[in-house]
């Protein structure tokens, strides 16, 4: 018995089907390619980044600089803890034998301050949700 010639409403699903498949890796590599990476390249870009998130309150970019196994709402947790500020706060290296440290403080001398040891991991620094055992100064 003769086979059936495909209809072209078959080649044209599964045409289709081949372009949806295409669309989706090319989308999901696209969005691989251009995340963010998390941490900064510098301890100072470091600092600068963590004190401009924390003077604007912005959990979202508090939250990629921390490392990977930080809880997904630490940042929103430590916003909502941490008292509003008069403007921009000021970032400070602390380097010691035990590795580098970031303390930003607001400036205007309220006492508000936190401290973060630095991690550093495959070429970026990141922040530790662990503070420090010197804390602020």
């Amino acid at each position: 018995m003769a086979r059936r010639p495909r209809s072209p409403t078959g080649r044209g699903l599964a045409a289709v089907g081949v372009l949806v498949l295409v669309a989706w890796i090319a989308f999901i590599t696209i969005e691989i390619a251009t995340e963010p990476e998390a941490g900064a390249a510098s301890v100072d870009a470091l600092t600068a980044r963590a004190a401009s998130a924390l003077g604007q309150r912005d959990a979202d970019a508090l939250q990629e600089l921390m490392v990977d196994d930080a809880p997904a709402d630490y940042a929103d947790q430590l916003l909502d803890g941490f008292p509003a500020t008069d403007g921009a706060l000021d970032g400070e290296v602390e380097r010691s034998d035990r590795g580098d440290a970031i303390m930003i403080a607001d400036p205007a001398g309220q006492g508000t301050c936190l401290t973060w040891q630095v991690v550093p991991e495959d070429g970026r620094y990141l922040l530790d949700v662990v503070p420090p055992l010197t804390g602020c100064r």
